[in-house]
């Protein structure tokens, strides 16, 4: 009868040594017959089923049931269970460790109903073997028939003779050392082919010490061994796909001595490290720098720019070059970082092998552990020319530096239409992004260009993420300020154009830049508002009331509802039946716009005001539009707008709209359109707006107009009704789907991208 598992205990080839070679003849002839084997090891980077791990104590009784059960034929070699393979720094658990390993060997023994030792007698003096060798001793007293001791100067075929009922002929030494391997990726154990170490060093023992290129594998080879082992970096591809960089850094004035670039900067304004990173003393700033070289790709996921490269220079020997590829490779997230490596090393590294792989791009296959089709190619890896084609996408894949070294010609891109952002959110960029996809449609472009739907400060990063040679980028920046501050700097030099929703946010970036800066507008076809139900909020449907609505995650400060709340309660002062409704977002823990903690004082004031109702279920938005469709008017105090979606909204479905006559919301609200309320400049405070703008102001509504402008809605109606059909005959012309996509087109046609 046939075993149901036959489990080979070893280290496994492409180790190099007599076990690995016997083992790799084993395992192919009890494959080749059929049979169920399942190779183990201690040892990595080696091609097995099963990994034997020792620690901790549940993961060894995890892999040593597994390693039991259905088990019927065991043979071991020492040199698997070897304790020189322990990596445990304390004594108290190296010594766990060698208990646990003889004690699976005993219950191997034990359990199996044949046990096969293989062992060498000259490593009888190392006291493992010579334990696991004693162990076999006993059991072959206690089970005389089915244990087995045999040493390895026999052949493989005699050994296996037993098991199989006939010795077979000698196996092709290239398919045994592959054996293992091919049983991995049968059942899934790994499931790739990979280049390692081991595999080149095992691939170049197979070559003639005569033949030149044995030297050549032998001196990578050596230069992978000084570079680690143990601390292989793990090159996998990253998100984004760069060709190119979009924009030369350019060095910045030193921070106490400490040396930054313009990019690196930018980041430390975009990301406001201001308290993590002061920058006010030299500590400070090689902190920051420090964090920027090690973090900041990281969290990014792409290339960065970062300045100066570091010059790597190597006397070309193989643990020189090991040391000046650890800092090529540290450094290969940073585009220009190539111009560091000295001429001399960059033309080693770039020399061809005989098969065409230069010595760079094997060195990195190995390093990276990179994935091959065939288990074929492992056996001579510098004729794998696939490996080519590996490393130009990993270059490519965020590492320009690798790209720069190895001279490789950058790939031509089609012409296309690339919009960047994040359209699965309701913010002002999230609906920009929708929009413009919608635009774009069915377009066909000349060349490539990008439309970014992110903040100003958020550009370059957005640009790394997708430039290639001769891409055109559009900016469709947001803003709220008159002024910018400094992280918005950096988009302005980078950018080809501006677009921009309104001629406030056009005015801010024209002063702020020397580009193009287009108005665009927005354009949305509102689907039909779904009937709201007003007994929800405690309200009859002849009821009037008024409407603030606002997300929360936005700036309380800037979108200023306690005014809307003050003002309400000065027009409807002993009105029992006048209404006003807040609708918003559920509140954010420590939200950081709201420094003036308006909505605790309007909770207060709603505490002593019943007809103040706030409502912070989310809506689908067509039952959204029926709340605002059925509102007496929508009121917006706002501080600032780039556009106004809301006051937008209200006035495409005929609701009369009083709002702050300031900011985006100037463009469709006007006084034939609107109730448009006067204000005074506020100056911002510090901690307002996200981002520090020294000298900055934005509007502070009169409250008075305000509360004038509320009661002139409910006793003029007739009035409020013409401003409102006026309003929704204006988006209707003006802020349509169908408008928005004719002012693309004019002006892509005038940038000759379509």
């Amino acid at each position: 009868m046939k075993p149901t598992i036959i489990r080979v205990i070893a280290p496994l080839p492409p180790k190099g040594n007599v076990a690995a070679r016997h083992a790799g003849q084993v395992i192919y002839h009890l494959d080749a017959a059929g049979l169920d084997v399942r190779p183990s090891s201690t040892i990595g980077p080696a091609y097995s089923l099963d990994e034997l791990r020792f620690a901790p104590k549940a993961t060894y009784k995890k892999d040593r049931d597994r390693l039991l059960a259905g088990l019927h034929t065991v043979l071991l070699y020492p040199e698997g269970l070897d304790f020189a393979q322990i990596s445990q720094d304390i004594w108290w658990h190296r010594w766990l460790e060698r208990q646990r390993r003889l004690g699976l060997v005993w219950r191997l023994l034990w359990r199996a109903r044949r046990s096969v030792v293989v062992f060498r007698p000259r490593l009888l003096k190392k006291p493992d073997h010579l334990a696991m060798v004693a162990l076999a001793c006993i059991a072959k007293l206690l089970r005389p028939r089915a244990v087995r001791l045999t040493r390895q100067v026999n052949p493989p075929e005699k050994v296996v003779a037993p098991i199989l009922g006939v010795q077979p002929c000698p196996a092709p030494p290239e398919e045994a050392e592959l054996a293992s391997l091919k049983l991995a990726i049968k059942h899934g154990a790994k499931g790739v082919v990979r280049l390692t170490p081991v595999w080149l060093r095992a691939a170049m023992n197979r070559l003639p010490e005569t033949d030149p290129l044995y030297s050549e594998i032998k001196t990578l080879a050596e230069v992978v061994e000084h570079f680690g082992e143990d601390h292989l970096p793990v090159l996998d591809k990253p998100a984004g796909y760069i060709t190119a960089t979009p924009f030369e850094d350019t060095s910045a004035p030193p921070v106490h001595g400490i040396k930054m670039s313009g990019f690196m900067m930018h980041i430390h304004q975009a990301r406001r490290l201001f308290e993590r990173f002061p920058l006010d003393t030299p500590e400070s700033a090689a902190a920051y720098r420090d964090w920027f070289l090690n973090q900041a790709p990281k969290i990014y996921t792409h290339a960065m720019h970062r300045g100066a490269p570091e010059h790597i220079s190597a006397t070309l020997t193989p643990e020189s070059i090991a040391d000046a590829l650890r800092r090529i490779i540290a450094n290969a997230r940073f585009f220009g970082a190539e111009a560091g490596v000295d001429p001399a090393l960059a033309e080693w590294l770039n020399t061809a092998l005989p098969s065409g792989l230069t010595r760079l791009e094997l060195l990195l296959a190995v390093l990276a552990h990179a994935p091959l089709s065939s288990i074929h190619a492992l056996q001579k890896p510098w004729q794998a020319t696939e490996l080519k084609t590996w490393f130009a996408a990993l270059a490519f894949a965020s590492y320009p530096a690798l790209a720069g070294l190895a001279r490789l010609e950058v790939p031509t891109t089609p012409p296309a239409i690339l919009t960047t952002g994040d359209s699965s959110t309701d913010t002002g960029l999230g609906q920009n992004q929708r929009m413009s996809k919608t635009a774009l449609t069915g377009l066909t472009p000349t060349r490539r260009f990008c439309l970014h739907h992110v903040n100003a400060d958020a550009i370059p990063a957005q640009m790394l993420r997708t430039h290639t040679p001769d891409i055109f980028h559009i900016g469709f920046l947001l803003w709220e300020l008159e002024d910018v501050p400094e992280a918005h700097a950096l988009a302005g030099k980078v950018l080809d154009e501006v677009w921009v929703p309104s001629r406030f946010v056009q005015h801010i970036y024209q002063r702020a830049y020397n580009i193009p800066v287009t108005w665009i507008g927005k354009g949305f076809d509102l689907p039909a508002p779904t009937r709201f139900g007003l007994a929800r909020l405690g309200l009859r449907p002849d009821q009037p009331f008024f409407l603030l609505s606002f997300d929360l995650h936005s700036s309380v400060a800037r979108k200023n509802p306690l005014a809307a709340v003050l003002a309400f309660q000065m027009a409807f002062e002993g009105n029992a039946d006048a209404r006003l409704v807040i609708k918003t977002s559920e509140p954010p823990k420590n939200h950081w716009g709201d420094p003036e903690q308006q909505m605790s004082i309007i909770t207060k004031l709603m505490a002593r005001d019943s007809r103040i109702i706030l409502f912070q279920e989310h809506l689908p938005f067509a039952e959204y539009l029926g709340l605002i469709s059925a509102a007496t008017a929508l009121v917006s105090p706002h501080r600032s707008e780039g556009f106004g979606y809301v006051p937008a909204y209200a006035m495409a479905l005929g609701t009369p709209v009083i709002a702050t006559d300031y900011a985006g919301t100037q463009d469709f609200c006007t006084p034939e359109t609107a109730l448009t309320i006067p204000w005074r400049k506020r100056a911002v405070r510090p901690g307002e707006p996200i981002y520090p703008v020294e000298g900055a102001f934005w509007a502070e509504i009169n409250h008075e107009a305000l509360a004038a402008a509320m009661q002139d809605v409910l006793a003029n109606p007739k009035a409020a009704k013409q401003r409102a059909t006026l309003g929704k005959a204006l988006m209707l012309n003006e802020y349509s789907q169908s408008a928005l996509r004719g002012r693309y087109i004019n002006r892509l046609k005038e940038l000759a991208l379509i």
